[in-house]
């Protein structure tokens, strides 16, 4: 994920790097030590690993930001650890930036369908592939406004058809998750 030149300024004028602005989502919710916010960026963005060498410094610099804070753990065996956790400035710099996503997307869209448009269908196929296989929603909207102008052609249609299948398959799941939820909530007595 890009904003602007890899970085992006929130409407409290602080300055993220996306790997900042993801190391802020992974501690919304629970404070966590450096080992581990590495470990949840890598389930979260697969083969392309996220290494000590970046995240460190970005912690140090959230720090010196005061969007999050340290607290040294001591450990009875090997060393001691930072505990790391939202401030109330970071928690808000969080939910700014989180909520123009909307408006990042759809700029990185107009960029990326441009692109393709300049580079010509040979040049393109590398990113179609890519979109395909990373179920990008950037290349969704690419293809749909190609093929709203009517110049689909039989690779983009093919990218539709595998992205319906993965989108259903997307949908099963959390069909399955409501409906487990519900089952849950109705044997705890809770709401239905």
């Amino acid at each position: 994920m890009a904003f602007h030149g890899m970085s992006r300024h929130t409407s409290q004028g602080t300055r993220l790097s996306p790997v900042e602005l993801l190391i802020l989502a992974i501690l919304k919710n629970n404070p966590a030590h450096g080992y581990i916010v590495i470990q949840k960026l890598g389930e979260r963005l697969g083969p392309r690993r996220v290494k000590s060498g970046t995240i460190y410094p970005a912690l140090h610099r959230l720090v010196e930001k005061e969007l999050i804070q340290g607290t040294h753990v001591l450990q009875e065996e090997g060393p001691d650890t930072v505990e790391y956790q939202l401030t109330q400035k970071g928690k808000q710099v969080l939910s700014a930036a989180l909520q123009n996503l909307d408006v990042e997307w759809g700029a990185q869209g107009k960029i990326w369908r441009f692109l393709v448009s300049q580079a010509g269908e040979r040049a393109a196929a590398p990113l179609l592939d890519w979109t395909v296989r990373e179920r990008s929603p950037i290349g969704f909207a690419a293809m749909k406004a190609r093929c709203e102008t009517g110049s689909c052609s039989q690779k983009h249609l093919e990218f539709l058809k595998q992205y319906r299948s993965y989108l259903q398959h997307e949908l099963n799941w959390v069909n399955k998750q409501l409906s487990d939820m519900k089952s849950s909530n109705s044997e705890d007595g809770g709401e239905k």
